[in-house]
C-alpha cells in the first residue's frame, strides 16, 4: 500500500526541489494518504518498542516500566550528539552559525537543512551514525538499569524503573545541552535531498527499520540465547544451578532491548524534526507498549506484531473519532470525556485481556528443537542411531 502511495504521490510532483527554491510546488497529499502514512510511522516505531519490551518481560521476565526513557535516549542522541556533529561538519564546509545553543537553534537548523539538500551521501551517513550512537547509548542505559535492579524482582523492580523514568525526565528538562531544556530543540531534516514528499520517504525508512528490528528479534528469540532467556523467566534458581550468571544475563537482555528502543527514538526525532522531553510520556511509550504485548501475547514475537497492529489501528481510530466528535461536543459536559478517551480505552482493554484472554491473541508456542523426538524421550526410548559410513568420525 505504501509503495502505491509513493508512486501516486511521485506522479503529482513537478521537477523542482522545493517551493522556496523554485516555482514548482508539489501537490498536497489527500487525507487518506496522510492517515495511511501516519499509521505506517506509528506501526514502524511501535513494533520496535513492543517487540523489545516483549523480549525483556515476555521472554526474560524483566518487568521494564522505563521504556519511554529508552525511546527518549534515542531522540536525545539526535538532539545533543548528532546535531553537534552535523554543525561541526557543516561548519567545516563554510557555514557560520549563531552562538546561542537554545535560542538560535531554529536558525542554525534551517542552515543545516539547506546544506543537506545537496549532500545526500553525507545525510545518509549521519542517519546511520545516529542509529549506531543510539544503539550504544541506549544499551549503556539498559546496562545501568540492569545493574541498579540487582536482585530486585516483580513489584520492586517495576517501582525502581518508574523512579528511573521520572528522574531521567527531570534531568533532561533541566539541562539545555540535552534537548534544549523545557523549550526543546529542532533537528535538521536529513532527508532534505529527497525531492518528493518528505512524509513518504520518512514513513518508508521508519517502516523498513522497524520490520528489520522485528526480524532481528525473531532470530534472536529462536536461537539458543532465546531459550536461555526463557529458562531465566521460568526458573532462575535452576538456571543458576547450571552455572549461568543470572545478573549478567539480565543486564544483557536490558542492554539489547533498550538499545532497540533507542532506535525508535531516533526515528521519531527524524519524523517530527523536534525533540522535547515531554514528547516521550509514560502513557505513550510505556503503557501503550504494555497493552500491545498483552493483547498480542506475552512471550510471542508474532503476538507482539499482531498486538502492535491492533493497537495502532485503535489509536488512529480514536484520533479520527476525537477530531470528528470534538467540535460537536464543545460547550457540553461530554467534552471532558473526549480528553481522557484514550486513557479510558487503554485501561479498559488491559483489564479485559488480563481477565478473559490472559495469553493474548497469539499465545506463546511451546519451544521445539528440530530433530528431537520428544515422545521417545518421554517414553524412555533410545534415540535411533545413525548408520556409520567409512567417512563418518
Amino acid at each position: 500500500m505504501l509503495l502505491k502511495i509513493l508512486a501516486r504521490t511521485e506522479q503529482n510532483f513537478l521537477s523542482g526541489k522545493d517551493s522556496l527554491e523554485c516555482n514548482s510546488v508539489p501537490l498536497m497529499l489527500s487525507s487518506l494518504q496522510i492517515t495511511l502514512i501516519n499509521s505506517a510511522v506509528f506501526f514502524g516505531h511501535y513494533v520496535i518498542i513492543a517487540g523489545a519490551l516483549n523480549l525483556q518481560f515476555g521472554n526474560a521476565g524483566i518487568p521494564n516500566m522505563s521504556s519511554n526513557i529508552s525511546v527518549a535516549i534515542g531522540a536525545y542522541t539526535v538532539s545533543s550528539v548528532v546535531l553537534r556533529v552535523s554543525m561541526w561538519v557543516a561548519g567545516r564546509a563554510g557555514l557560520v552559525f549563531k552562538p546561542d545553543w537554545v535560542y538560535d537553534n531554529p536558525y542554525n537548523v534551517n542552515l543545516m537543512t539547506d546544506y543537506f539538500r545537496n549532500e545526500a551521501l553525507l545525510s545518509i551517513s549521519l542517519v546511520l551514525f545516529s542509529i549506531a550512537m543510539a544503539l550504544i547509548l541506549g544499551s549503556f542505559m539498559g546496562y545501568i538499569i540492569g545493574k541498579l535492579s540487582g536482585r530486585l524482582r516483580a513489584t520492586r523492580l517495576m517501582m525502581l524503573t518508574l523512579i528511573i523514568s521520572e528522574a531521567a525526565k527531570l534531568i533532561a528538562a533541566n539541562n539545555e545541552f540535552i534537548a534544549g531544556g523545557t523549550i526543546g530543540s529542532f533537528v535538521p531534516n536529513f532527508f532534505a535531498w529527497y525531492e518528493g514528499e518528505q512524509m513518504v520517504i520518512l514513513a518508508m525508512v521508519i517502516l523498513l527499520v522497524g520490520l528489520s528490528c522485528y526480524y532481528v528479534m525473531h532470530i534472536m528469540l529462536n536461537s539458543p540465547y532465546g531459550r536461555l532467556m526463557r529458562g531465566m523467566r521460568d526458573n532462575e534458581m535452576t538456571l543458576a544451578s547450571t552455572g549461568k550468571d543470572i545478573g549478567r544475563l539480565r543486564s544483557e537482555v536490558m542492554m539489547f532491548g533498550s538499545g532497540l528502543m533507542s532506535v525508535a527514538g531516533v526515528l521519531l526525532a527524524f519524523y517530527y524534526s523536534f525533540v522535547q522531553y515531554n514528547m516521550y510520556s509514560r502513557v505513550d511509550y510505556t503503557f501503550w507498549p504494555w497493552l500491545m504485548i498483552t493483547i498480542g501475547g506475552l512471550g510471542s514475537n508474532p503476538g507482539g506484531y499482531v498486538g502492535t497492529l491492533f493497537s495502532v489501528s485503535l489509536i488512529k481510530a480514536l484520533t479520527l473519532s476525537k477530531q470528528s466528535l470534538g467540535p460537536l461536543l464543545i460547550g457540553t459536559r461530554w467534552i471532558k470525556i473526549i480528553t481522557y478517551f484514550e486513557d479510558i480505552i487503554l485501561g479498559g482493554l488491559l483489564l479485559v485481556f488480563m481477565v478473559f484472554k490472559p495469553r493474548g491473541l497469539v499465545p506463546e508456542k511451546n519451544l521445539v528443537i528440530r530433530d528431537v523426538n520428544y515422545i521417545d524421550i518421554i517414553l524412555g526410548k533410545d534415540p535411533p542411531r545413525k548408520k556409520r559410513t567409512p567417512f563418518s568420525p
